[in-house]
């Protein structure tokens, strides 16, 4: 059988050499990301050298980092270092970006496990057929936000109403569906008129990804009433330009007529 050249490393020594194991070493042969030395071409056996001991390492410590293989990739094969640090910032604005998605879901967490359910303040609202401006998309519900904040920059706006989304039950139940953003004008020229509706209304004061904490107990006073019908759901996002904590944001939930 035959044994690797002098000086080069069989694949089981350089896993525990680099904490990697045998199978990631085949898997980034594989994929050309590190590729060995040597493969015996009897018993196909690969081998390393010392000198790949760094980069297998920086793979690994970039894996425990969640960057995708195809992005390390390009960082170990970039032809300059400006194209080096660019992969980088990108998967580091990526952390970031998570990062700041689980603090705010451990802030919902610790809301909802340290302070008592509160009731919400609930009003009722006839609202008339509303001439706008508005788009419409089929989106994910993870796609909202996005969407969302394209209207908002996007819309004209004559200072008739706030910005207003249409959410219909499906994005709920689904996950997914068709959504409308739109302004109410007067001076501007509509381009879709929205229905009239009966609603039952909560403010939500914060951020847009706790919005939760509203739709439950304004929900449960709908069902309370008896009076919840289908139809989309409404957020008119009153202040959207204040800092996150300070944003007023009215929920609004399709009544079958309005409370006597």
């Amino acid at each position: 059988m035959l044994t690797g050249m002098p000086g080069t490393i069989p694949i089981g020594e350089f896993a525990k050499m680099t904490h990697l194991t045998v199978k990631a070493l085949r898997h980034y042969h594989r994929l050309g990301l590190l590729e060995p030395t040597r493969v015996d071409p009897y018993t196909g056996l690969r081998f390393y050298e010392p000198g790949q001991v760094v980069p297998a390492r920086t793979i690994r410590r970039l894996r425990e980092l969640d960057m995708p293989l195809a992005d390390i990739k390009a960082l170990l094969t970039a032809p300059r270092p400006a194209d080096r640090d660019r992969v980088l910032l990108s998967h580091l604005d990526r952390l970031e970006s998570e990062l700041d998605r689980t603090r705010v879901a451990i802030d919902g967490l610790r809301r909802l496990l340290e302070e008592p359910a509160a009731e919400a303040v609930v009003r009722y609202r006839t609202v008339p057929a509303t001439p706008a401006v508005g788009m419409t998309r089929h989106v994910v519900r993870t796609e909202v936000g996005a969407f969302c904040q394209e209207a908002f920059v996007t819309l004209p706006d004559d200072g008739t109403g706030p910005l207003t989304a249409l959410f219909p039950e499906e994005l709920f139940t689904e996950g997914e569906g068709e959504v409308t953003v739109f302004r109410p004008v007067t001076r501007l020229t509509a381009t879709l008129v929205v229905p009239a509706a009966e609603l039952a209304v909560a403010v939500h004061r914060g951020r847009y990804e706790d919005l939760d904490e509203t739709y439950g107990p304004l929900g449960a006073h709908v069902a309370d009433l008896g009076l919840a019908i289908p139809g989309p759901l409404r957020e008119i996002y009153l202040d959207p330009h204040l800092d996150v904590a300070e944003r007023r944001t009215e929920v609004c939930w399709p009544l079958s007529r309005h409370p006597r």
